[in-house]
């Protein structure tokens, strides 16, 4: 869909003139700079609206309104980049027309997407589940309304499990493995067993991903699935077994992740100067007190720093300790509530990232008061501390705010895949995703 966009707003932005005045001109020498900025502005505001999201229909009011809704959004931007960039020059009529091109292109691409290819692309999965048990029940409540995945069925050597009803589709011990392979084409299996002790099993499962079958573990699954990490089912050797490449010493670890987190602060505090000062005065008429607020919280290795951001709740609000922050949290001032919804609290911190104690990407660095007594109750999290913290991370675009511990946990499984994944496109991946939070305003507290 990406891809056949990419072609569609080109194509469109090449036909305008000659819609316009009748004559075809094909200069890509001279037009690359503005097709380039015309598709940088179109797809940025088609993934800001969501519109890449196969689990949605294309034919539905929702979605044509986000559509109509990112068209709009795309030609005022464009109207404005046009003032500023002297090669974008587009006559009243050309842009018109360009606009009106791009959107009946795309709106048919997208059409066509949905009624054909959208049915290739997600053809159902055969999937069989090794395991009966909660490990393999609690996966089969995940999946079996995916209409992506079709759950052929269980096996499980515990004769119990076979005549119990309370398990569905149990098909048999590991004996059936084979038959069944061969009658249910199956695309996947998951191991829903913690240790698998069975030799002859582990032959199979061997043989069975020799034949191209994909074969999933408990964590590998999960983590797969919904991009995060369920500690409650890894082992320490899980860990040391698996490739981590948020620990790797490369290049982009080292050097270039710290000069974009450079060059993306310096921008934000450029860029939010001005909303900088009139919070600043907002915050001072409000209530009494100072602008800005430092906090120490846990970096790099559990190093402890200060942490920069304008003040969003009232001077005595932590008068008897460390406390989460609550949804209509009466601490919180009411300028506060606007900031700390629209993120311009979090300014400031970019403070932070151009001092080296804080990458732009990472996950957030939590009070040290939390660490200890999370240390305590969550297994691996001080796992999270493997890299610096960050103002944005995976967890924050894909979890609300966390106020408790089992908050703390999930917002973990989602740190550990960053850390485990870490790499140039899952950062830019969470900008995008951080500028549609940003826009809609999800998870403040």
């Amino acid at each position: 869909m990406f891809a056949g966009d990419i072609v569609a707003i080109a194509v469109a932005y090449l036909l305008a003139p000659t819609v316009r005045f009748g004559v075809f001109v094909f200069e890509p020498t001279l037009l690359w700079q503005e097709v380039i900025a015309i598709l940088l502005i179109y797809l940025f505001c088609f993934y800001s609206a969501d519109l890449y999201n196969l689990e949605t229909k294309f034919i539905t009011s929702r979605y044509i309104y986000r559509f109509l809704s990112a068209i709009a959004a795309s030609t005022g931007i464009t109207l404005i980049v046009s003032f500023f960039i002297p090669n974008l020059k587009l006559g009243r009529g050309v842009f018109a027309i360009n606009a009106g091109l791009i959107l009946l292109f795309t709106f048919f691409w997208h059409l066509l997407f949905e009624l054909l290819f959208k049915k290739i692309i997600k053809r159902q999965k055969n999937v069989l589940i090794v395991g009966a048990g909660k490990a393999g029940n609690a996966i089969y409540r995940l999946i079996k309304d995916d209409p992506a995945i079709k759950v052929i069925g269980f096996v499980d050597d515990d004769q119990k499990k076979n005549k119990n009803h309370n398990y569905p589709n149990v098909l048999g011990d590991h004996s059936v493995i084979d038959e069944i392979i061969k009658n249910e084409n199956i695309d996947r299996i998951i191991i829903a067993i913690k240790d698998i002790k069975n030799a002859e099993l582990f032959s199979q499962l061997i043989k069975c991903k020799m034949k191209g079958i994909q074969i999933f573990d408990i964590p590998t699954f999960y983590e797969q699935m919904l991009g995060k990490i369920y500690v409650e089912h890894v082992t320490d050797s899980w860990f040391l077994s698996i490739y981590i490449a948020g620990v790797k010493r490369s290049i982009y670890n080292l050097n270039i992740k710290r000069f974009i987190g450079i060059v993306l602060s310096l921008f934000s505090l450029l860029v939010g100067l001005p909303i900088i000062i009139v919070s600043a005065l907002l915050i001072k008429l409000d209530s009494k007190g100072p602008i800005f607020y430092k906090q120490d919280r846990v970096g790099l290795d559990g190093r402890i720093f200060r942490l920069v951001k304008l003040r969003s709740m009232t001077v005595d609000a932590e008068a008897n300790g460390a406390v989460w922050a609550k949804k209509e949290d009466p601490r919180v001032t009411r300028v506060g509530r606007i900031i700390r919804k629209l993120r311009i609290d979090e300014i400031p911190q970019m403070w932070n990232v151009l001092k080296g104690d804080m990458n732009f990407f990472g996950p957030r660095p939590e009070r040290p008061e939390f660490v200890e007594m999370l240390k305590e109750k969550i297994p691996y999290y001080d796992l999270r501390h493997a890299v610096k913290p960050g103002i944005t991370g995976w967890a924050q675009v894909n979890y609300p705010y966390g106020a408790s511990v089992e908050d703390a946990l999930e917002k973990l499984k989602y740190d550990l895949f960053y850390i485990k994944n870490l790499s140039p496109f899952l950062d830019f991946h969470i900008l995008l995703r951080t500028v549609r939070v940003v826009l809609f305003g999800k998870g403040a507290r």
